[in-house]
């Protein structure tokens, strides 16, 4: 059985701003997509869409999809990262549009124990590049968060 956004992401509903992944999904690459509806996060109505700042979420969570497939094929959960930084990080249009479908699309391009490099970018339902950019992240080593959230309870 495929595994849902929910089984692989560490965000829980409403803030999973994915609409669905695109299957069959490859261990350094992940696609996946996001239907724009009055219903989802960050909608605004005077705008007719989503501002398009919101697609480094969009991007972040497909990198993040990337490494929960391949921590779920590990037997282990998916765990919170943090974006550390972006590169040529570009958006070509004012707003992702009312009714349209967007897909997004993460490749690992570095990786060791801890942090990652993606080159990622979102396509419109002509195939035309509407945002694009390299997303950094680090993702502690499992325990480490719980430990590091420990001291702020």
């Amino acid at each position: 059985m495929k595994p849902s956004l929910e089984d692989l992401l560490p965000q829980a509903a409403p803030m999973i701003l994915l609409s669905g992944l695109d299957w069959p999904a490859e261990e350094s690459s992940v696609s996946a997509y996001v239907d724009v509806s009055e219903g989802s996060p960050f909608y605004e109505g005077a705008l007719g869409g989503v501002p398009a700042c919101v697609a480094l979420e969009y991007l972040a969570q497909t990198m993040a999809l990337c490494v929960g497939l391949r921590r779920r094929a590990m037997g282990l959960p998916p765990q919170i990262g943090f974006i550390l930084g972006s590169r040529r990080l570009e958006t070509r249009i004012p707003c992702f549009k009312l009714g349209e479908r967007y897909r997004t699309r993460a490749t690992c391009t570095y990786e060791d124990e801890s942090f990652g490099a993606f080159d990622c970018e979102i396509v419109d339902s002509s195939g035309a590049v509407v945002a694009s950019g390299v997303l950094t992240a680090f993702q502690p080593a499992d325990g480490e968060m719980s430990e590091a959230l420990k001291e702020f309870s």
